[in-house]
């Protein structure tokens, strides 16, 4: 949905501007979904918080986001990018302002909880959405994909770390929330302010008129329904759920594992539990320069320019993995994990900038239902590997458990996903193309 006759200017949005803001709501977005988590250790010993009502607590938010996913997404393509950024964030970020509450009334907490991840839903699917307007050259969609992106691997470093400081400093998890909902209140309103006055991106100048981006914009969208039935798009969900999988691991166990696994000391596995993210950011990025580059020197067919690092990745995580599981090292096993997480960032990005290039017109709705099927390897894998571990009293199981899913699920991409518009995908060929014919 582009501009309105109510704005005094339809001209589109600065895209460096765009893009900046995007990346700087990723970072905001992933840390008010691990804040909670230094929240809920001082509320823990406040009110005599048990682990289960911990665990709850932090799946309420998933089981928001996952519902939100497929709708989110198509948010994202009927109201467009910056409206989709706008009501977003300002969703989100009321309702962390309005978590601390009542702690003691439980299900309010988790209603929040479940808010939260619903207004999140549209976020990712309308950054992956802009930059599919904005960007149709193939040999830049990469950098641009792994840039709005990248955030997430710095939010949850930065939503642990600011947090702690904040209830350090305040002695009240009541701050930890006030703080990062009104700065994102804040941000939404000043985001809009600003973009109110514009249309939606789209490529600038020469690139506007290029063959490629005629191209683009005159792909007929397919029926919702065959996104979800068709069975040419199931390796592309089927490899998308091993990566949250494999990502939550990290994301939700790491801090035990060092500590209770490793002995190693809690400050210290705390400090160590942020390292493989900072470290991902700058292979996240990487990855997306890298499918550019593959791109400009026309390693393209079939896909080799993304399915390369999706192969990259699965591999690079199972090696190292696997010796992060069994090394008695810990030097060995932390910078092995460090390695595995920068590897998922290599594996993340090609999927996105997938459903850039062949849904033009609909990356919104095809990125939110890729990301439904991811969220439930997200919500699956924190539970199923404490089972395990606690099972095996070891985390070795776990881990070879989470290599496995993820060198099948990749197989399955690589082999049977046919990288190609998605119409033709789908076996749904534009009623232009029937009449042409």
């Amino acid at each position: 949905m582009s501009g309105g006759k109510d704005r005094p200017d339809t001209r589109p949005i600065n895209w460096a501007v765009t893009a900046t803001v995007f990346f700087v709501g990723s970072v905001l977005l992933w840390a008010d979904r691990t804040n909670f988590s230094v929240a809920a250790a001082a509320w823990a010993k406040e009110y005599g918080w048990a682990p289960s009502i911990i665990g709850t607590m932090l799946s309420a938010f998933s089981l928001g986001y996952l519902i939100l996913q497929p709708v989110g997404g198509w948010i994202a393509d009927r109201f467009g990018p910056r409206r989709t950024l706008a009501g977003a964030m300002a969703g989100w970020s009321l309702w962390v302002l309005l978590t601390p509450i009542a702690p003691t009334v439980l299900w309010l907490t988790a209603m929040f909880r479940v808010l939260l991840g619903a207004f999140e839903g549209p976020y990712i699917p309308a950054s992956v959405a802009a930059v599919a307007r904005a960007i149709p050259q193939i040999t830049k969609r990469g950098r641009f994909s792994a840039f709005v992106q990248s955030g997430a691997q710095l939010g949850p470093a930065a939503g642990v770390f600011f947090a702690g400081i904040i209830l350090s400093t305040t002695g009240s998890p009541l701050w930890i929330f006030v703080i990062f909902g009104l700065l994102g209140l804040v941000g939404a309103a000043a985001w809009w302010s600003y973009a109110r006055n514009f249309d939606d991106p789209l490529p600038e100048g020469a690139h506007a008129e290029s063959s490629e981006a005629k191209e683009r914009a005159a792909q007929a969208p397919v029926p919702h329904r065959l996104l979800l039935t068709s069975p040419a798009l199931w390796p592309f969900y089927i490899g998308y759920f091993a990566l949250p999988y494999c990502q939550y691991l990290f994301l939700t166990w790491l801090p035990q594992y060092l500590s209770h696994y490793r002995h190693i000391p809690l400050i210290q596995a705390s400090a160590l539990s942020a390292l493989p993210f900072l470290v991902a950011f700058i292979a996240v990025n990487f990855a997306g320069w890298g499918m550019d580059w593959l791109a400009s020197a026309g390693w393209t067919k079939g896909g080799f320019h993304r399915k390369f690092f999706i192969g990259v990745g699965a591999v690079t995580y199972a090696v190292t993995t696997l010796i992060a599981a069994t090394t008695e090292s810990n030097t060995l096993a932390v910078t092995m994990i460090i390695i595995a997480n920068a590897a998922l960032s290599f594996y993340v990005i090609p999927f996105w900038t997938i459903c850039t290039d062949i849904a033009p017109n609909q990356t919104g709705t095809l990125s939110g239902l890729m990301n439904f099927f991811g969220i439930l390897g997200a919500t699956l894998s924190p539970y199923l590997t404490g089972v395990i571990a606690q099972a095996t009293g070891a985390f070795v199981a776990p881990l070879v458990l989470a290599v496995c899913i993820m060198l099948v699920a990749a197989a399955i991409m690589i082999l049977f996903f046919r990288y190609r518009p998605l119409s033709e995908l789908v076996g749904e060929v534009p009623k232009a193309a029937k009449l042409a014919a």
